[in-house]
């Protein structure tokens, strides 16, 4: 047997799964995406199960009694938060058409006529006037593209038949890798080359490091922007006697945003000013309520930076940040928003992969 039969058959293990997986993807993506979010709760309650460990003595009773109490929570939030989010989403796809668009327009055109010199503005209404066309067809893009992200997020949640069925199945896969994911790693390094055993223990350890400290560093500062931007906004409204609905559903878009660096916040934002000038107001529409939600927004990024930062730093990924943006610009054109949200992990890895083999090369090949 030669070294190139002799790969392949040691290797089946693994090159058996990936052909399926390639031949198979449309069926094998849902169920990908899930080992992927498993995946990241592993990453997410190892800490607490450890933890656990230590008063028990017992890494099973510790995995069982971690996910019954995340199980209680994900009830609790199914009988109370979850309904209001549910109620909001088809309340916003229900409000939001292309006649929206018009309300949009004649508010702002009232906003600006109040403070912009007559100049400034006549050039402002004739280039809305100009771009009436463009501005619906980018309007209306937008309203799709929520739509669809909407019914994605819909379509991923009931891939294996139900939202239930689905939440049942990552459970059961987070509970195996919970228990098992030491003896997952142990069976990778064995399945490499003895002379490549090393190598692929640092290249392990490191990746895992370093994507457990930005994912844990990303969840603590997402989770910080939507509960901070939903305080920050009913303080705003109680105040203010403004409305803006759709204040939670703001506040998590505000998160799940803030995960994408550099226009993550400005894109949080935006949303709300733009719900509360196509919402009828009691009070008059004024700049100065604008001025005011992109204040909370600003308190909202300042207590993310100097509060949270210390814990995301530990997540940095050392890249610059010229290529963060273009990685992100990237991911969105291969595959939108999630593209955006797992470029920078990936990219993380295949750093850390490509700098231990130049510098296992340059140590067994000096120049």
């Amino acid at each position: 047997m030669n070294k190139t039969s002799g790969f392949f058959v040691l290797n089946l293990w693994w090159l058996t799964p990936l052909a399926v997986t390639i031949l198979f993807w449309q069926h094998a993506a849902p169920i990908l995406l899930m080992l992927i979010f498993a995946y990241l709760g592993r990453i997410i309650l190892n800490p607490a199960v450890k933890k656990a460990e230590k008063l028990t003595g017992n890494r099973k009773w510790s995995v069982f009694s971690i996910m019954i109490i995340l199980l209680l929570i994900f009830i609790v939030l199914s009988s109370s938060l979850f309904p209001i989010i549910k109620d909001q989403v088809t309340s916003f796809q229900t409000n939001f058409s292309i006649e929206t668009l018009n309300k949009l327009q004649t508010k702002l055109t009232i906003i600006l006529e109040s403070f912009l010199p007559t100049f400034l503005f006549d050039i402002f209404n004739d280039t809305m006037i100009k771009l009436d066309s463009s501005m619906s067809d980018i309007w209306s893009s937008g309203l799709t593209h929520i739509q669809s992200f909407i019914g994605g997020a819909g379509s991923i949640a009931f891939a294996l038949g139900s939202a239930m069925l689905s939440f049942l199945i990552l459970i059961v896969f987070m509970i195996f890798f919970l228990l098992d994911g030491e003896k997952f790693s142990y069976v990778f390094l064995h399945a490499v080359p003895e002379k490549n055993q090393e190598l692929a223990k640092r290249m392990l350890d490191k990746t895992s490091n370093q994507i457990k400290a930005y994912i844990r560093g990303q969840i603590i500062a997402g989770s910080s922007v939507a509960i901070t931007s939903i305080i920050g906004l009913y303080i705003l409204q109680t105040i203010a006697g403004i409305s803006i609905p759709y204040t939670i559903l703001i506040g998590l878009a505000a998160g799940l945003c803030n995960l994408i660096p550099f226009i993550g916040p400005v894109m949080g934002m935006l949303p709300a000013i733009i719900i509360y000038l196509v919402t009828d107001q009691t009070i008059p529409i004024h700049i100065l309520y604008v001025l005011l939600i992109i204040t909370v927004f600003a308190i909202v990024q300042l207590i993310d930076n100097l509060i949270m930062s210390p814990y995301i730093m530990g997540g940095s990924v050392g890249l610059h940040p010229m290529f963060v943006i273009v990685l992100v610009l990237f991911g969105a054109s291969v595959a939108g928003i999630l593209g955006m949200l797992f470029v920078i992990p990936i990219a993380a890895i295949l750093k850390v992969i490509i700098e231990e083999l130049v510098t296992t090369f340059k140590k067994h090949n000096p120049i």
